[in-house]
């Protein structure tokens, strides 16, 4: 039995297959603990997760096996600790399926990374449409926090509606990558045209760049 990752649904586990590491390298050097990876397909929905058991020292039944993949939603370290605690929380609200706390927290995702750059409006909105004008969000990122915003006012309103799953894991899906284009992303492009700078400043004269 497994909460499948895909459906989110508890189900009977089908075995398809399975393998083991011995935990040592090519050289028969011991490098981590033995691992048993299997492939299990959920009964319910029919899609495939892989889990791994580890060996501590009584076998591999002594350990619960965890899920690698469908890989877990994981944010860049370059993403501030503060706002990473957040989305944390948005992702564990989502594992236990409450979806309408996951819209929410995304929401303070948004309000955090309005705070990051020194913006202190009123409401979230304008908070938004500062963070664009000032060029640190474009048109389309501005579009995607904004349908975050009215998603989390909705989950943070009663309404009378559920919240779907497919609402909540899309909020997430958008929600990460917004955080990774305004600190991971825009942060490399910038080192990237920095670097192209320093290159064309070092390039020999008479040489020109090829358009």
């Amino acid at each position: 039995m497994i909460v499948c990752p895909n459906c989110g649904q508890p189900s009977g586990a089908i075995v398809r297959g399975k393998t083991v590491w011995e935990g040592i390298d090519d050289h028969g050097a011991p490098t981590g603990l033995p691992a048993e990876f299997a492939m299990v397909q959920c009964g319910r929905c029919g899609q495939v997760a892989l889990q791994v058991r580890e060996d501590y020292g009584i076998g591999f039944d002594g350990d619960e096996p965890s899920i690698v993949y469908p890989r877990r939603h994981q944010l860049s370290w370059s993403v501030p600790e503060p706002l990473r605690r957040e989305w944390e929380e948005a992702l564990g609200c989502f594992q236990a399926k409450a979806y309408a706390a996951s819209l929410v927290m995304v929401r303070r995702t948004l309000e955090g990374t309005c705070m990051d750059h020194g913006i202190q409006e009123r409401t979230l909105l304008a908070g938004l449409n500062k963070l664009r004008d000032q060029g640190s969000i474009d048109g389309l990122l501005a579009d995607w926090a904004n349908a975050l915003r009215i998603a989390g006012n909705e989950g943070a309103h009663y309404t009378g509606r559920a919240v779907s799953r497919q609402d909540a894991e899309d909020a997430l899906d958008f929600g990460e990558a917004f955080l990774d284009h305004v600190y991971v992303l825009r942060k490399r492009f910038e080192d990237f045209r920095s670097r192209l700078a320093e290159h064309k400043k070092s390039a020999q004269p008479g040489i020109e760049a090829s358009s």
